[in-house]
Formats: C-alpha cells, structure tokens, sequence
C-alpha cells in the first residue's frame, strides 16, 4: 500500500523574499507583522465561510451582553424595595414587576447563551473546513520546486498549525470582546451613579495584567516558530512507527525501541522547554495577580465605608458590588479578548503569507497554446539549468531533439541529470539558460497547466491511491469518461487485468488495506496500475522513469515488447538503468554530467565503443 512522503525531503533551498520577510519580522517584533491586517483577513475568512452564521453569533452576543446592567439596576431597586418596606408600604405590584424582570433577564440570557454556544460550535468547523480549504488549494497549485526545499516544508507546517480553529477562535474573541465592551459601558454608568472613583478603581485592577499576557503571547509565538523543525521530526518519526511500509524493515532491525525512544527524547524535550516558558509566566502572574486583588479590596472598602456612613442606599451598595464584579469579570474578558486576538493574529501570519505564495516560475500565456498536431516534436537547445541554491549546475547544455512518434531512452548514472530534463519538460522549473519548445512553442510562453494536459508521466516511486481499481485507472484524465469495457481493455495493454479480476468486486474493489475491505498490492501490481493510468490518460507524450524498476523480468519483457504498440506514434521518453529493455527505443542517448555525450540506436551506439557500449558489456557480463 502507498502513502504520501513524510514532509521531511532532501533537496535544494528555494529561497523565497516570503520566508525572509517572515525571518526579519520576527527577528524585529512579532506584533509589528500585519497584525491588524490578520486581524481583518481572519474576519473576512469567517464571514466568506457563513455570513449568516456570522451575523446570528454578534446579534446573540451583543443582546446578551445588554442583560447584566439590567439585571444589576433591577436588583438595586429590588434592594430598596425591600429596605423600604420595613419604614414605610410600598406597591407591591412594583415588587412583582421588578422580580419579574429579574426572572426574564436570567431566562433571556440562558436562552441567548445557550444559543449562541451552539451556534458557534457548528460555526467554528464550518471556518475551519473554509481555512483548511484555501491552505490545501495553495499547497495542492504550488510550483513542485518548493517541495525540494525543507524550508517550505517549515512553512507548510507554520501555516497549517492550528488553522483548524484560530481563525474561528478570532472571529469569536472578536464578538466577545464587541459584547464585553457593551456589558461594561452599562456597568460603568451604574458605579458613576455612585462615585467616579469606583471606575478608575475597576480599570486599575483589571489592566495591571496586561503586560504580563501580551509578554507571553510574543514568546509563545517566538517558541513555536523556532520549534517548527523539531515539530517536523516528530511528525516523521511518527509515521515511521505507524506506516505500513516501514513496519516490516522496522521489525527485521529491530529499529522499533530505537525510534520510539528518538521520538520520545525529542517530544519531551521539546515540553520542557515550554514548560519552562510558562513556569516563568506563572511565577509573574502571581505577583500581578497580588497587586490586582489589593486594588480591588480598595474599591470594596471605599464602597462600604460610604454605605456604613449613610452616603449610599443599601441598594446602591449592592449595585456596586455586582457592577465590580461585572466590570471585572468583563473588563478581564475584553482584555483577555485582545490579548487572545493579538495571539490568534500573529500565528496567523504564517497562514495568511502562506496564502499569498509566490510564483517560481511564469505563469505564461494562456493564448499561445501548444499546437493540436506536435509536428516538430520536442526540442533541448542548448539547455542549461542550476537548481536554485545549488551552485554545481543540473544540466550543461543539453541538445536534443525528438522527432514526431519517436521513442528515444535516457541511460546514465544517478545525478547526471536525467530526471532534470523531466522537470524541466514539464515545467516544473525553467531553463536557467536556453529554451526547451514542444510542437516549436517555447515553454515558457505557454501555461504549465497546457503543458502537462499533453503529457503522462508514470515516476519510478509512482504511488498508488488507496481508492477503487477503477478510480486507479480513470484518475489519468479526470474528464473522461470511459466504459468497463475501455477500462478493462487500458488494463489488459498495462498488463494490470489480472490484479483486478483476483479482487471480490472487480473494478469497484478497494485496493491498499487503509479502508475496509481493501485489497494490499505489491511494488510491481501498484507499477502496473500506475501504467494503466498512463494509458488511460492518451497523451501526446509519455514519460517512464524506470517504469518497470518493481516487475519480474517476465512482465517487464513483455510490458516493453508492447510498448512501441501502446505509443501508437506517440511521442516517449524512457529512462532506465536496464540495457536490456531500453534497445527497442528509436535512438538511445547517454547523459552524463548534464550533458549527452552519446546519441544513436543501440547498434550504431555499440560500435562506437565508448560509455554506452562500456555499460552494455557489463551488465551483459552479469547474465553470462
């Protein structure tokens, strides 16, 4: 069964101004980085994902939020009600209305609450499917040089941290704090009916923290950016203990309390530094928490000793009481909602630059598209490419022109730049000098989306999708519809039926054992379907990157005895290791340090005498 690779790759560093823009700014301060644009970027996100959702949320929020003023000035005059009483008769119908309103504020905001959690729960997945569907689009339409480089693998791995919730969370910080600061305006209208001093009492006890949380907000963000490569190692040796073809080389070497323990070492070390950071945080807090208590108490004995003086009505003195409380509790919570969106905000500035990747390579021009009929085939002139980063260069010249349904076969040592003639093909990457042209149109003048329309390309470790045997076969060309019967016929030429007859429910079978009821493949079974889904998809150009690498030599003779038959003048390219099966190609050429040091059939290339023959003989001698 296949699986994606870890997101641990080797390769060259694709430097991008993104990732150096990213490192300054937090080199500089973190709060300085387009805080407030994330700010409104999270908040358009929400909105885009659910207006309606969005809209509900803030109304139940801000009506809620209208309730406790009510709720303390009705129990303010319920209070004096009560204390009057024992001098002089009251109306009782007042009484009634006031514990009245008591009891329908108390159920409006149960009500409201109840409400709104709800809502914002289904609201949050419904953001975090909407963010996670803009990263996946990003990441799926990215040029595939970033993935050579390991630091696009720690961006990827910055921008999908927590995606899932922080922009949701924002949006929700945000209504809070709209909320809290309505709840407190009435409070504070409440305690001026007393004393203007009571204010500034509240205000001094609830902003003492403030330093304190915004402190640790920067160095959480700081910990986990450093973090991420440590992150990235944990995630691979996880999938190491847990992928199923690992577990068999695993258990032959007895790897397994090795890794785990790598795993384990690496995981605690990495909570301990956190634990660290926040052992310091919490030693500040209880410092600040002290000073807070002490200006509260303050405003508590100012209060009551104006009570007990007879300046203020034992209702008053309630009223005080709860709207300190309420003043707070809320101002507390507007705080902790800035504090919350200044955090959400800077951890998702990797998400929001992430969406705005940039380009490697031009977009070209959707106009000049590839010519129906591929008359000049496809042409190397004078080909030279460095992958970025990397000094010693990929290829050094490279000229080559193959002709309208012909098949020509890449031979040479590992390096020497094979694969990066396939890159460049399909415009995975450009030429760092000269031009590559298909049908006589430049490359780089058409769309990398035009281009791969007209190319199948079957890789050495060509994965399998662990979905239907039909689904292996008709994802070739997505477009395209086809009969059993045309399905089946792509699988006899691919050499492939003979797997899918032995599954239970024939083209609709799972296969790879990661659903139920799936059928595992070998190497050489998953080779042979990714064959078929070559064939199936018909292109103009076909592509095989050792493609028989994992079948017996019974399959791959035959599978190369029918090769030129399945091109039916189409145009090919295979590359090999095996002499034995690139003979049948038109012409042959040999690559050796980025450059073609040999072209021509195998005959004319055997009398020459130079590499390829060298190479022949000796793989020759092998069988001898």
């Amino acid at each position: 069964m296949s699986y994606p690779d870890p997101p641990i790759q080797a390769g060259e560093n694709v430097a991008t101004d993104v990732e150096q823009k990213t490192s300054e700014a937090l080199k500089e301060d973190p709060k300085k980085k387009r805080l407030w644009r994330n700010v409104i970027d999270a908040v358009k996100l929400a909105w885009a994902a659910s207006p309606k959702s969005f809209l509900a949320i803030a109304a139940f929020t801000i009506v809620a939020a209208v309730i406790p003023p009510i709720v303390v000035e009705l129990g303010r005059r319920l209070v004096d009600l009560v204390a009057s009483s024992r001098e002089v008769s009251i109306d009782r119908s007042v009484l009634l209305w006031t514990v009245a309103g008591l009891g329908a504020a108390a159920a409006g905001q149960r009500v409201l609450n109840n409400l709104q959690s709800n809502r914002q729960t289904v609201f949050a997945e419904r953001v975090g499917l909407h963010a996670q569907a803009r990263y996946l689009e990003v990441v799926s339409h990215a040029d595939a040089g970033y993935f050579d480089d390991p630091k696009w693998h720690d961006r990827v791995q910055r921008a999908s941290r927590d995606v899932n919730f922080r922009p949701s969370n924002l949006t929700r910080s945000l209504i809070s704090l709209v909320g809290s600061a309505v709840t407190v305006l009435g409070m504070f209208a409440v305690l001026l009916r007393v004393h203007y001093l009571l204010v500034g009492m509240a205000l001094i006890a609830v902003l003492i923290p403030i330093p304190v949380q915004r402190g640790l907000v920067k160095k959480r963000y700081s910990f986990y950016f450093e973090q991420t490569p440590t992150e990235r190692e944990m995630y691979y040796l996880r999938w190491v203990l847990t992928d199923s073809r690992m577990a068999k080389d695993l258990r032959a070497f007895l790897l397994e309390d090795c890794v785990l323990a790598r795993h384990r070492k690496t995981a605690l070390d990495r909570h301990e530094r956190l634990s660290s950071l926040y052992r310091r945080a919490n030693q500040m807090s209880v410092v600040v928490g002290l000073f807070s208590g002490a200006a509260l108490a303050l405003a508590y004995w100012f209060v009551a000793s104006r009570g007990v003086a007879g300046e203020v009505t034992p209702g008053q003195v309630t009223a005080v009481m709860g709207a300190l409380t309420s003043v707070t509790s809320q101002v507390s919570s507007i705080i902790a909602s800035l504090i919350a969106i200044e955090e959400h905000a800077t951890f998702l500035d990797d998400y929001f630059t992430f969406l705005e990747l940039p380009r490697l390579i031009e977009a070209g021009d959707p106009k000049q598209s590839l010519p129906k009929e591929l008359d000049d085939g496809i042409r190397f002139e004078g080909v030279h490419f460095s992958y970025p980063g990397v000094d010693q260069p990929a290829l050094g010249g490279i000229d080559l022109h193959i002709k309208k349904g012909e098949l020509v076969a890449l031979v040479g040592e590992n390096g020497a730049g094979k694969t990066s003639m396939v890159k460049l093909l399909l415009r995975f990457y450009d030429p760092t000098s000269g031009r590559i042209t298909i049908g006589g149109v430049d490359l780089r003048n058409a769309t990398p989306q035009d281009i791969r329309d007209r190319i199948g390309v079957l890789f050495q470790d060509a994965y399998g999708y662990v979905l239907s045997a039909r689904e292996n076969v008709t994802l070739g060309r997505v477009e395209k519809s086809a009969s059993d019967e045309e399905i089946w016929d792509v699988l006899r030429r691919a050499r492939a039926d003979g797997i899918v007859k032995e599954l239970k429910q024939g083209l609709d079978s799972n296969v790879g054992r990661f659903f139920e009821g799936g059928k595992d493949l070998s190497g050489g079974e998953w080779q042979r379907m990714a064959l078929a889904r070559l064939m199936f998809r018909d292109a103009d150009i076909w592509i095989l990157d050792e493609p028989t690498s994992s079948l017996d030599p019974e399959a791959e003779a035959g599978i190369f005895a029918e090769l030129k038959e399945n091109l039916r003048g189409r145009m090919g390219i295979v590359i090999s290791h095996r002499f034995s099966t690139v003979r049948i190609a038109d012409r042959i050429a040999v690559v050796e340090d980025g450059r073609i040091t040999e072209l021509g059939t195998h005959e004319e290339l055997m009398k020459l005498g130079k590499r390829y023959a060298h190479l022949f003989e000796l793989q020759a001698e092998a069988y001898r």
